[in-house]
């Protein structure tokens, strides 16, 4: 999803919502200095959240914190960031049992020959 796909008093009001979220400040307050309630700046910042724009804001945010803080704690923290985006082998096995099982499939499915030793057993039999 997109900014352009919000709506146009969303994307008037998202400049106050970052602005608001920086400054920790609370959604009845965000709301507050946009004029609205609290539950249309939750529904704001719901459908922001699912955008491209919330992303790139909240890395800009992050790189930012970052930067203030020692490289001791900054290495920490993208050492989490990498940890959390690799597969584990668990994952990375049956990922491989999936291809290979996959492969084997095709390759009786090209031949003709049926998966299913049982099955192949009674069609030789008719």
């Amino acid at each position: 999803m997109s900014v352009s796909e919000l709506s146009t008093q969303t994307n008037l009001r998202l400049p106050k919502i970052k602005a608001g979220i920086l400054a920790k400040k609370t959604r009845t307050q965000i709301g507050d200095d946009c004029g609205v309630s609290e539950r249309t700046i939750r529904r704001d910042i719901t459908d922001w959240t699912k955008t491209d724009d919330f992303l790139r804001w909240a890395r800009e945010v992050w790189i930012d914190y970052l930067s203030k803080v020692d490289d001791v704690e900054v290495f920490r923290q993208a050492t989490k960031i990498i940890i959390k985006t690799i597969p584990t082998q668990a994952e990375i096995k049956e990922e491989y049992t999936e291809k290979v099982l996959h492969v084997m499939v095709s390759a009786k499915l090209m031949k003709d020959e049926p998966t299913n030793p049982k099955t192949s057993d009674k069609l030789r039999a008719t």
